[in-house]
């Protein structure tokens, strides 16, 4: 004896099956999110908990590189080891894209993101002051300021000829 199936009954097998189908989609799908939404929250607890050890061993500092043609570049909360100089800063702030000569002993920055000094422009640091809301002008060598947090300092390729009226980044 041979049965047959009926054409709706086939239709029915058919919705049946591509729900099935779905559903099992729907499943592994959102099994997949839940998977992915826990790693994220295991590494959003890890990156905080990182940050706060590095708080103990580190200091956050702002830094401006301001060009002759008035283009500022911020490098906002960088974060630099107890203890540096602003030259170690500033050849890691900038990722390595700063380039210096030794005078007399001692670094002195010559070209900062592929721009150099030349003639009478040249690199100077500055220092924020909050209390007066004024840049002063680096008094020393950028390997003999060491930073401490919250500074704000500047690179500013200026004029030396006009020196000591340098204007302020």
């Amino acid at each position: 004896m041979i049965k047959l199936v009926s054409k709706g009954r086939r239709k029915r097998n058919v919705w049946f099956l591509v729900s099935l189908c779905l559903l099992v989609a729907v499943v592994i799908n959102a099994s997949i999110t839940v998977y992915y939404y826990q790693g994220y929250v295991n590494m959003e607890k890890r990156y905080k908990d990182i940050t706060i050890k590095l708080a103990d061993v580190s200091y956050n500092v702002n830094m401006l590189v301001k060009y002759d043609n008035g283009t500022k570049v911020w490098y906002n909360q960088s974060l630099v080891p107890i203890g540096w100089s602003l030259f170690n800063a500033t050849l890691k702030v900038t990722g390595g894209r700063a380039e210096y000569a030794i005078f007399f002993g001692s670094p002195f920055i010559t070209k900062i993101n592929g721009v150099k000094g030349s003639g009478p422009y040249a690199w100077m640091w500055y220092l924020w002051n909050a209390t007066s809301a004024t840049w002063k002008l680096g008094e020393a060598g950028a390997d003999a300021y060491i930073l401490r947090d919250g500074d704000v300092v500047a690179w500013y390729l200026v004029d030396t000829s006009k020196y000591p009226n340098l204007p302020e980044p």
